[in-house]
């Protein structure tokens, strides 16, 4: 392995999944489908290009951690220094990520789009797309992690015109090209203000950016248009209306944006944390959007009734609670969110056929037993109590977990902990059923903590904490009362409560609806006129009588 260049390696993972163009250049495109040989099909060979790639990244992943950080530079000065690419720890782990998953998500969009006139729209996006995304996880400058993140955006709305004459997809491409031009305006002004004060700057240069963050003024406008960039992004409040409007996109495109795309926000606070991390108003501001998303968006998701809506709302919810980690200076919590965020989130498009196959079973079953208001209020506070000992134990064996940032993380986890709690013992409060909940929640708990400390230990060269994160215990009381109406909802499902639920569940289902308005052709309109011309006698004689 040390005998490969590390040129070859790092141009290598990043740039390997482009050969899925090289068929569609090298002959005509066909009018109507026809029949590919697996060698000059452009899917497979798109899949075997990402493949590759991850193979590459596996291995630049061991040599970096033999080695340490690998760079890769065009030019020592002037115009080509702008695309050096650097490999470190963080990086290789993000590129694993992201060849990883769309390696998967092609390979299954080879048989998903297979006659599909769109589908050389999709080979063509999805590489450009991977390729955009691996030189954003590996730029070594300010300026062409900015380039790749355009670059990105770019791919993914070509990607989600996949079928321009669908209404919804049209309304999906318009909202999401708003919101990104909106979120890339603001990253390019910070680019430009940093670049007039110090030139190119590499990410890693710490001379750089601390020239930026002595200047205050300079330092609150650049966090700032950081932070909205981030926030536009991921989908996150104001600008959360562009991700539920994707729905109409093949499911291959939406495994890609949602296990991919919406990351980038997180990516972009990490790898400037110390631009961002410096200013405590920047991270208030990424705290209270990323807060404010992640309640409206999973109450939202509580009470959709399809099966993509739901998961486009949970995106959304997960993506507010990644920003959180990230306002709260803890990266490397934010970096292990994010990945199996994606892994995770590519699994459920890749399979909401059996969702909905299960979903459907689901209703079919005859209903749970509801429990008497005594059980209710047992299995309530066992929910309360049995999360709070296993955090309390957790925390006991890990001591290093409860840092003042991690108040809000380990309460969130605790209401976690509860909901998943009140599922399993609201059926029966069995002593045994109790001790399983106990033991498995302590051992989840553990399993996280301990997880989140090991990538911290194995990003520390990389990753830092912020200096100046923001205080999240004026979220507390917010978590509290959530938390009661939650528990007093379940516990007493036919009290005063009942009409506060139904208000709730009215006006979020009110703010989750997409917006979407279908003019009428004109066969539409005179179908419909024609329509109501045959029942006017029927209600003129029911008038009548």
């Amino acid at each position: 392995m040390s005998a490969v260049p590390t040129s070859v390696l790092v141009l290598g993972a990043v740039l390997l999944p482009l050969l899925a163009l090289l068929p569609g250049a090298l002959r005509p495109v066909a009018r109507r489908p026809v029949a590919l040989r697996p060698v000059t099909d452009p899917g497979r060979v798109g899949a075997w290009a990402t493949s590759a790639s991850f193979v590459l990244a596996v291995v630049l992943g061991v040599r970096v951690l033999a080695d340490g950080p690998l760079a890769v530079t065009a030019a020592e000065n002037g115009p080509g220094a702008v695309l050096a690419l650097r490999a470190d720890r963080l990086g290789v782990v993000l590129l694993l990520l992201v060849l990883g998953v769309s390696a998967v998500v092609q390979s299954f969009a080879v048989r998903y789009l297979r006659g599909e006139r769109q589908a050389g729209r999709f080979v063509a996006g999805a590489a450009v797309l991977t390729t955009a995304s691996a030189t954003l996880v590996t730029a070594a400058t300010l300026q062409g992690m900015a380039l790749a993140w355009t670059a990105a955006g770019a791919s993914l709305v070509l990607l989600l015109a996949t079928y321009p004459e669908l209404a919804p997809a049209r309304l999906g491409v318009r909202r999401t090209a708003a919101a990104f031009l909106v979120g890339d305006a603001a990253l390019w002004a910070a680019v430009a203000l940093v670049s007039a004060r110090v030139g190119v700057v590499g990410l890693t240069d710490a001379g750089a950016w601390r020239e930026v963050t002595v200047d205050q003024p300079l330092l609150a406008v650049v966090s700032t248009l950081v932070v909205l960039a981030a926030l536009a992004r991921s989908a996150q409040l104001p600008f959360g209306r562009w991700l539920p409007a994707t729905l109409a996109a093949p499911t291959p495109v939406s495994a890609l944006l949602h296990a991919g795309v919406v990351n980038a926000g997180g990516i972009l606070l990490v790898r400037l944390s110390p631009v961002v991390g410096a200013s405590a108003f920047a991270n208030h501001l990424a705290l209270a959007a990323g807060a404010a998303t992640a309640v409206w968006a999973t109450t939202v998701m509580v009470v959709k009734a399809d099966v993509k809506g739901a998961l486009a709302f949970s995106t959304a919810g997960q993506m507010g609670f990644m920003v959180m980690t990230c306002a709260l200076g803890m990266y490397a919590a934010a970096v292990l969110h994010l990945i199996a965020h994606g892994m995770y989130k590519a699994s459920l498009f890749l399979g909401s056929g059996n969702a909905v196959r299960r979903r459907t079973l689901h209703h079919q079953a005859p209903p749970a037993r509801v429990p008497t208001r005594r059980a209710g209020l047992v299995a309530a506070a066992l929910s309360a109590l049995l999360p709070t000992a296993a955090l309390l134990g957790s925390v006991a064996l890990l001591p290093e977990t409860a840092a003042p940032g991690a108040g809000v993380l380990l309460v969130f986890a605790w209401f976690t902990g509860a909901r998943a709690t009140w599922g399993w013992l609201r059926r029966a409060t069995t002593p045994g059923r109790s001790a399983a909940a106990l033991l498995g929640g302590s051992v989840l708990v553990l399993a996280y903590l301990a997880t989140t400390h090991g990538i911290s230990d194995l990003l520390q060269p990389s990753v830092g904490r912020a200096p100046e994160a923001a205080s999240s215990w004026w979220l507390l009381p917010v978590v509290v009362v959530l938390v009661a109406l939650s528990v007093l909802r379940q516990a007493d499902p036919d009290g005063r409560l009942g009409g506060a639920h139904r208000a709730v569940h009215a006006i979020a289902l009110a703010s989750g609806s997409h917006g979407i308005r279908v003019r009428p052709s004109g066969s539409m309109r005179r179908a419909a006129s024609r329509t109501a011309a045959s029942w006017a006698p029927v209600r003129s004689q029911g008038a009548r009588s």
